[in-house]
């Protein structure tokens, strides 16, 4: 327990350094590398992470993507920077990627299975929307970049927090016992309440900082449930994947938690959703 609390304060840490730097390139930087990890991590646990010609690709590809979100207005050249910029440099990178393991699919198909290939694909794609989300967050939100920065990371964390107390004391009703054991029907139901208030109270905290109503306290309790939901679907399925796989975490990197997929596979889902709700506020 003292392991996983130490390197939980120094993973909070390093976080709060990156967001304070989230005007700097360092900040995509920072985040182009979790996501390459991440999808390192996802490639060794599908036993692909030896198969060089695939795993070079996913690299470049997540930690690319958002390191070119900090220069998206001059990717595209039309002198306004938005979600459907952010949006249409993904599409183009998304594409160049996809046709490219394509490619390396047919022509290392006698060493590559299908099955563990097309997934560590699609969660390639997943964990660079995710960054890439992030940055595009920093990127569209301004002055407000920080309060949105932390609206996405309590929709993932909080309700988790929420969730393990709520499921500690009241959990009866398992929730998916053959995925996930420990989560109860109470617990999500405790996370999804938690996850409300906390978005409501800091609704209240950051229009008082930031001396304007940018969010609405009632409309982001309900984001706030939204988020419990799509956190627990990237927890659900990163936690399928391992059983599937035969691991107990994704990696190591984090004594007492795991892996950069264990901590951020609840951001996932999380990040592009929230992007999409802080374009909708910061364009009105």
């Amino acid at each position: 327990m003292k392991t996983r609390i130490i390197s939980g304060a120094v993973a909070l840490v390093l976080l709060a350094g990156l967001i304070a730097l989230h005007s700097t390139v360092i900040f995509n930087i920072g985040f182009g590398l979790i996501g390459a990890l991440m999808v390192y991590e996802i490639l060794r646990a599908e036993k692909l992470d030896k198969e060089y010609a695939v795993l070079i690709p996913g690299l470049l590809f997540a930690f690319i993507c958002p390191i070119a979100v900090f220069f998206t207005d001059i990717i595209i050249p039309d002198g306004e920077t938005g979600l459907r910029d952010i949006a249409l440099l993904y599409i183009i990178a998304a594409f160049a990627y996809i046709v490219t393991v394509t490619a390396i699919l047919l022509w290392r198909h006698k060493n590559i299975k299908t099955g563990p290939f097309s997934l560590s694909t699609y969660y390639a794609l997943l964990i660079t929307a995710c960054m890439s989300s992030l940055c595009g967050t920093v990127k569209l939100a301004g002055n407000a970049a920080v309060c949105c920065l932390i609206f996405t990371f309590m929709g993932s964390w909080v309700a988790d927090s929420g969730a393990y107390f709520a499921g500690t004391f009241f959990g009866k009703h398992k929730l998916c016992p053959e995925i996930s054991p420990k989560k109860t029907v109470e617990g999500l139901i405790g996370g999804a309440i938690t996850n409300g208030i906390a978005f409501a109270a800091f609704a209240f905290g950051a229009n008082a900082i930031l001396e304007d109503e940018i969010f609405s306290p009632i409309i982001f309790a309900l984001l706030g449930i939204v988020c419990c939901f799509l956190g627990l679907l990237g927890d659900l399925t990163a936690s399928l994947i391992k059983r599937e796989c035969g691991i107990k975490d994704y990696g190591n990197i984090m004594p007492g938690h795991g892996g950069a997929m264990d901590r951020f596979d609840s951001v996932i889902y999380v990040a592009p959703f929230m992007l999409a709700v802080f374009s909708h506020i910061t364009n009105n």
